[in-house]
């Protein structure tokens, strides 16, 4: 298993532990799970480090924190959902809030005034059976830096698997990438252009006339993935839906019992890099403990229900049957 894929794991269980703490039971929760890294040296690995300064800050950032009586309400929290995360991340007015209108069961405010979003917004976009929650956070005004939203809004990007950069093609487009890119370096979420987050853009309003030379522009300024989308076009839609899928690294499996047809329509969505036995455990702890090999139909065997063993990586839309001995 990759550093990465390591890391993707890390980044799930952390999510479950800390989703419904905050005050002291997060600091000694987040504090604890430094510990654990440290404890089996994965604080050696360069992707773990920059994960334990993120939980580090978030200890502090907790701690300055007024006391609270009771749980207060916050306009930013979202518990996570769905089998990935992503951020919209733009500023204000150039389209996010329509465009989760578009690809989510949401029903965003829109309107063609600044700050049309004041608080974080969810939302399911469904992709081949995958489960995308979409997080529409309010825009920046590059303007007018307002540092308390401005954390927020970087908080929340944090709990995110992948981060959208949104840019409207009609508006300055060097202007807008400088700005988002130089507020997720302030925040560390990219340091001397590394990151363990997966970036992207979504070039939005690409059927207004005069943006095809915006485009360009955009393309040759970055070597992120750029997505141009129209509103109006639902193949851009689509596409998008499909980039969307492909920035949480992930890989869909398909399970099977012995001499029953695979369950289609409800795939385990697990990191890249994942094995047979990541299913096994994933499925019911029995299932490695009895373990004695597995069959595979996919791109990840040499033929059709190849027998395979606990270590098998498995690749997008395998299927998989796994054969027990009880003892």
């Amino acid at each position: 298993m990759s550093n990465y894929t390591k890391l993707k794991w890390y980044r799930f269980d952390i999510a479950r532990r800390i989703r419904a703490l905050d005050g002291e039971e997060l600091i000694a929760e987040l504090e604890e799970i430094i510990e654990e890294i440290k404890r089996k040296k994965l604080d050696r690995l360069g992707v773990f480090k920059v994960q334990i300064r993120e939980l580090e800050q978030l200890i502090e950032n907790e701690k300055a924190q007024p006391k609270r009586k009771g749980r207060q309400y916050d306009p930013f929290y979202i518990p996570y959902g769905g089998d990935g995360r992503v951020a919209l991340f733009g500023l204000s007015n150039v389209g996010k809030s329509s465009l989760m209108n578009a690809i989510t069961n949401a029903e965003v405010a829109t309107g063609d005034y600044l700050n049309t979003t004041r608080q974080a917004l969810a939302g399911t976009c469904v992709y081949e059976n995958v489960k995308i929650q979409i997080i529409d956070l309010p825009g920046f005004l590059d303007f007018k830096e307002d540092w308390n939203i401005s954390k927020q809004i970087l908080r929340v990007a944090r709990t995110c698997d992948s981060i959208l950069l949104v840019i409207d093609l009609s508006m300055d487009v060097e202007r807008q990438y400088n700005f988002l890119i130089k507020q997720l370096e302030n925040a560390r979420l990219i340091k001397d252009r590394e990151t363990i987050y997966k970036f992207a853009i979504i070039a939005t309003k690409g059927d207004l006339p005069c943006t095809e030379e915006s485009f360009k522009k955009l393309k040759a300024m970055t070597d992120l993935a750029v997505c141009p989308i129209s509103m109006k076009n639902k193949d851009s839609l689509d596409r998008l839906k499909k980039m969307l899928f492909e920035t949480l690294n992930v890989v869909r499996v398909y399970t099977k019992k012995p001499k029953n047809q695979p369950d289609m329509e409800h795939p385990l969505v697990l990191p890249k890099g994942s094995t047979v036995k990541d299913v096994a455990l994933k499925l019911h702890k029995d299932f490695l403990k009895f373990f004695n090999y597995a069959r595979i139909w996919g791109k990840s065997c040499d033929f059709p229900g190849q027998r395979v063993g606990v270590g098998h990586t498995l690749e997008d839309e395998d299927i998989v049957e796994i054969s027990t001995s009880q003892k």
